[in-house]
């Protein structure tokens, strides 16, 4: 009588653990979590909770990626010669990436992982030793296969490109450099794209920006940058965005009409219908109007980099200090903050599933 009574609640029990599991994987539950890079850490903050994790690497940390999932995530450590690779849901760090080989140094600026997250493709400047010399090599994307940790392919690009950035359906990778660029991956081609900077077009302008702190999942793969518009003819220089539809292709220079305040970087509301930059001054910006809403100054001092939460309610700034700090998207008034270990470079987003 025990035995049949204990099997029918081990049954009910399995029944209800498969549901549980079913409606989880349907309902795509997910944790946000933000990742800000340190020196000689990676902090992962919960928003939530205001918990930190700390995730002891080699070195200075600079460029980030996602694998699709959010599993994963991809930093580069050890002065940009290495790539770590932390696995999200624990919070450890489970493989390192070395992109420097037996004839070679590699520095990497600008990374990203393909949909499957079997390949890594990583932006490198090199310089190969010959007996007592250095000798310096075209800069190139080196595509290594992450199981095997094997470079399987090496695609040469202009100087100046500093960030990757793959389509959503895995068929390109936006290469951002001095002008914009697309590598199609079936065709293994490099092609211009958008261009950004004419020498020869004075009344176009020329613009400059820094993908040091590169945007695109956390607002749906509208990835972005904020950007600096110089008119040689007139000396007039605006402030702006540039954004690059990773969907679509289709890229857009957003110049304000307004005074530049000074923006390390920036980030475009889900609805992309507002933006929001900063520096010393955090600004709320009607895309619009392309006027500013709002300006505060930074309660405490210059922060690097700029993100939004998941609901669009919260904007994150962090990097510049030890500290990441949230302020409310709609008012801008300052919510709170977070220590950290280190002084911090930026601020990723990410929504992990359960």
């Amino acid at each position: 009588m025990k035995r049949k009574w204990l099997i029918s609640v081990l049954a009910v029990f399995l029944v209800c653990s498969l549901n549980a599991s079913v409606l989880a994987e349907e309902s795509g539950k997910t944790k946000e979590m933000l990742y800000l890079t340190g020196y000689e850490y990676v902090f992962a903050v919960d928003p939530e909770t205001k918990e930190v994790t700390e995730i002891p690497v080699t070195g200075m940390t600079r460029d980030t990626t996602f694998s699709k999932d959010g599993s994963k995530l991809y930093v580069s450590t050890d002065i940009r010669q290495k790539i770590t690779v932390i696995d999200t849901a624990k919070n450890i760090v489970i493989d390192e990436l070395d992109f420097t080989q037996d004839n070679y140094r590699s520095r990497i600026y600008g990374m990203t992982v393909d949909p499957e997250g079997k390949l890594l493709y990583a932006m490198t400047m090199r310089s190969k030793v010959e007996g007592a010399e250095l000798k310096t090599l075209p800069p190139a994307i080196l595509v290594m296969d992450i199981d095997k940790k094997e470079i399987v392919k090496e695609i040469e690009v202009p100087y100046g490109v500093n960030a990757l950035q793959f389509y959503v359906d895995g068929s390109k990778i936006a290469v951002w450099g001095r002008d914009l660029y697309e590598y199609d991956i079936k065709k293994d081609t490099l092609t211009l794209h958008y261009e950004l900077f004419d020498p020869e077009d004075k009344s176009a302008g020329n613009s400059n920006y820094l993908q040091l702190w590169p945007r695109d999942r956390e607002t749906d793969y509208l990835a972005s940058t904020v950007n600096y518009v110089y008119y040689p003819e007139t000396g007039e220089t605006t402030e702006g965005f540039v954004t690059w539809d990773l969907r679509t292709g289709v890229v857009e220079k957003i110049e304000y009409k307004e005074e530049p305040i000074g923006f390390f970087s920036g980030i475009i509301s889900h609805d992309r219908k507002t933006a929001y930059g900063g520096m010393n001054m955090l600004a709320k910006t009607d895309l619009t109007t392309l006027k500013h809403d709002k300006v505060i100054q930074t309660k405490l001092g210059t922060s690097y980099g700029f993100n939004i939460s998941g609901d669009g309610k919260t904007i994150y700034a962090g990097g510049g200090g030890p500290d990441v700090n949230f302020y409310d998207a709609e008012t801008l008034e300052f919510k709170g903050t977070v220590d950290l270990k280190t002084d911090a470079m930026d601020v990723r987003v990410v929504q992990i599933k359960q």
